[in-house]
């Protein structure tokens, strides 16, 4: 499954949705984890919820999105495209996060995850 991520360096979640430029797109299964590329955010208005959209569009096809915090009206947006937001509340490793969402994935994943991993038997 994809994730996204806000972050400046690729190496740490350390951004809000909304003051991302750029997702760090990672591709991750139950045993590997491949960096796919980074997709941009930017938009030349300065609208928040133009701002929010066109993040919400640099994510399509992400069924998880990783970042320090977002605001509601952005996570509604998320949530439109059938994808899970995951708020970490402060700066933390992308391995981090992407070794623990493999172990969900190994142990016994939700119904949501199996459906996003292409299992049979998803809810």
């Amino acid at each position: 499954m994809k994730i996204a991520f806000a972050s400046t360096n690729g190496k740490t979640i350390d951004q809000r949705f909304g003051e991302t430029s750029d997702f760090k797109i990672w591709e991750i299964g139950p045993d590997q984890a491949t960096y796919c590329g980074d997709r941009s955010a930017i938009t030349s208005n300065h609208i928040d919820d133009e701002c929010n959209t066109a993040r919400a569009s640099a994510v399509t096809g992400c069924s998880i999105v990783c970042s320090v915090d977002i605001s509601s009206r952005a996570l509604a947006k998320i949530v439109a495209q059938n994808a899970f937001h995951l708020k970490t509340g402060t700066e933390i490793p992308l391995t981090e996060i992407i070794e623990k969402l493999q172990g969900v994935m190994r142990d016994n994943p939700p119904p949501w995850m199996r459906k996003a991993m292409g299992l049979t038997g998803a809810v």
